[in-house]
C-alpha cells in the first residue's frame, strides 16, 4: 500500500499526472452528485476561474463531469458512491497494492494525510464512481487500472450533511 501511496503522491505533486489523461475517463461513465456538491463545486469553478487558479482545461473537464452528472438529495444517495468528503479505499489491479484517499475541497488538501483535491486529476475522476467501479487511469508511464474497493466513509450515509 505504501508504494502505491508514495507513487500517486510523488506523480500528483509533480505534475505528471495530466488532466488530459483524466478527460478520457469522463466520457465513459455516469456519475451520482449530491445537489449541494454540485452547488459547492459550480462555485468552486467560478472562483478558480476569476482567480486564474487552475489552468481553464481542467476547470472545463470538472464543469463537464457536473453538467452529466445524475444530480440526487444529499439523503438518497446511494452510500457506497464516492462524494465530497469521502473516505474510499482503492486497489492497483496491476499491482494489488491498496490505499486510502479522501476527495476533498482545494484548501482542506494534504497529500500526506492522504487528502486529494476535488481539482486535481484523481479527484476529478474519483467524483461520484462507486464501490466496484473500476477506473483505468492514464499516467505518464501506462495505464493503472484502479478498484473501488469500498466507501469507507460517505458524509451522506453518516448523516454528516453539513461536510
Amino acid at each position: 500500500m505504501r508504494l502505491l501511496e508514495n507513487r500517486i503522491q510523488r506523480r500528483l505533486s509533480e505534475g505528471k499526472i495530466l488532466v488530459e489523461d483524466a478527460i478520457t475517463q469522463f466520457d465513459m461513465r455516469g456519475i451520482y452528485i449530491t445537489e449541494v456538491d454540485l452547488e459547492r463545486l459550480r462555485e468552486l469553478v467560478g472562483v478558480a476561474r476569476s482567480c486564474s487558479e487552475l489552468d481553464p482545461q481542467s476547470l472545463k473537464v470538472l464543469e463537464n463531469e457536473l453538467d452529466r452528472a445524475e444530480i440526487v438529495p444529499a439523503e438518497t444517495i446511494p452510500p457506497d458512491v464516492i462524494t465530497m468528503n469521502s473516505r474510499a479505499r482503492l486497489r492497483d489491479l496491476g499491482t494489488q497494492e491498496e490505499i486510502i484517499f479522501t476527495i476533498v475541497y482545494p484548501r482542506a488538501a494534504n497529500l500526506e494525510k492522504g487528502k486529494i483535491s476535488v481539482m486535481s486529476p484523481l479527484g476529478m475522476a474519483l467524483l461520484g464512481y462507486r464501490a466496484g467501479d473500476i477506473l483505468d487511469w492514464g499516467v505518464p508511464d501506462g495505464v493503472r487500472r484502479l478498484e473501488v474497493v469500498e466507501v469507507a466513509y460517505q458524509p451522506e450515509a453518516a448523516g454528516d450533511f453539513h461536510l
